[in-house]
């Protein structure tokens, strides 16, 4: 055998090798698509209803509220049950982030300077609205982060939450709105 076809030989097994795993690889990775629609209540008064919401302010803008359409919405699930995470990256910068079970979502925003931050629906919040809301409503979700309603590996994200102080904000009313239902049963 020359020389020149042991070299290709062994290149072409390099390759291959390469190849495999770069598969392999891939095949660790647990992530799948998730589909996104509006939350069952989009804020109400803040005139987010019927809507997919993420952002600060009372206004819909670049730097403020997006209100985007479900296939402009990516959203990415990890694990399965209890070990469930869910990304989700929206139009104008905007990254959410929730780990099963719990009631935060970590919000970023890079285009606009805004580091990572855990929000939560206030507990107070929360009761006040189902104390007030009337006997035989049929509203599915409290206000907050609900886990696996109506099955297992759904979210319905309810949030109204102060920005931190280092979020400059751009306009009066500068609570982050997060309203969305995910679904990582595709």
């Amino acid at each position: 055998m020359s020389s020149s076809r042991a070299l290709a030989g062994l290149a072409l097994i390099g390759m291959t090798a390469a190849a495999m795993t770069a598969c392999s690889a891939s095949s660790n990775d647990d992530s799948r698509p998730g589909t996104v629609t509006p939350a069952e209540s989009s804020g109400g008064s803040d005139g987010w209803d019927g809507n997919i919401a993420i952002g600060v302010g009372n206004r819909k803008g670049i730097d403020l509220v997006t209100l985007p359409a479900p296939n402009q919405v990516d959203v990415r699930c990890h694990g399965e049950g209890d070990n469930l995470t869910v990304d989700v990256t929206t139009p104008n910068g905007w990254h959410a982030t929730l780990t099963h079970g719990s009631q935060t979502v970590t919000v970023e925003n890079e285009s606009l300077n805004y580091p990572a931050h855990d929000f939560a629906e206030s507990p107070g919040a929360i009761e006040a609205v189902n104390r007030t809301r009337p006997k035989g409503s049929t509203k599915t979700f409290p206000l907050g982060v609900t886990w696996d309603r109506p099955s297992v590996g759904e979210v319905e994200i309810q949030v109204d939450d102060d920005t931190p102080p280092h979020w400059m904000v751009n306009s009066p009313y500068d609570d982050l709105d997060i309203y969305m239902h995910l679904n990582c049963n595709r």
